[in-house]
């Protein structure tokens, strides 16, 4: 089994790309974000929020909103989070590939690639023009401008000098980036049989 990690911008077309692979080659795909629901929970997440972001806790519930406003803004608070949550995610992907049978592939998806301690055969960078991302996010999630350029910002620091095998850039429109991908799939099919000789 081969596990391919794939990254981007916010933006970027990530899920856009993930939809593809999941309809066109029916992918085994795990996204990091989704993983982070199921642990945000954690009781060592919420001994942390408790004592340094008490008011992302409402009424008992985790305020994800709260959360991702303060971590972003704060770089002690986002490292000593990240610290706690990133272990977590990792562990529980992990498992999730253990547990996963009979497929050739499994393409796991995150922002912070470099944040897991997972093992890939192949990771792939997504990227597409600031401003176009910056456009498509504010009419996706009607997101304040200044929230994505701070996200962005954050993400950029984080990939810096990840070293991706691939980089997919996504300029175009959904016809040429369905081509890019494809191209992207036989380079992987390729790089994996080559290993095998």
């Amino acid at each position: 089994m081969r596990v391919i990690g794939v990254s981007g911008f916010i933006g970027a077309g990530k899920s856009t790309l993930l939809n593809y692979i999941k309809e066109k080659y029916n992918a085994t795909v795990i996204e990091a974000d989704e993983v982070s629901k199921e642990v945000i929970n954690d009781k060592k997440v919420i001994k942390f929020l408790k004592s340094d972001i008490p008011h992302a806790l409402v009424e008992g519930q985790i305020d994800r909103s709260i959360l991702r406003t303060e971590v972003f803004n704060n770089k002690e608070l986002n490292d000593k989070f990240t610290s706690i949550i990133w272990p977590l995610i990792s562990k529980r992907i992990n498992k999730l590939i253990k547990k996963t049978k009979n497929v050739r592939v499994i393409v796991v998806e995150a922002a912070i690639i470099g944040g897991l301690n997972v093992k890939f055969d192949r990771t792939v960078l997504l990227t597409k023009n600031f401003e176009q991302r910056i456009d498509g996010v504010q009419k996706r999630d009607a997101r304040d401008i200044e929230e994505i350029k701070s996200i962005s910002e954050y993400q950029n620091e984080r990939l810096k000098g990840y070293p991706f095998n691939y980089v997919l850039e996504n300029n175009g429109d959904f016809e040429e980036f369905y081509e890019k991908i494809d191209n992207l799939v036989l380079k992987l099919q390729s790089d994996f049989r080559d290993q095998k000789k």
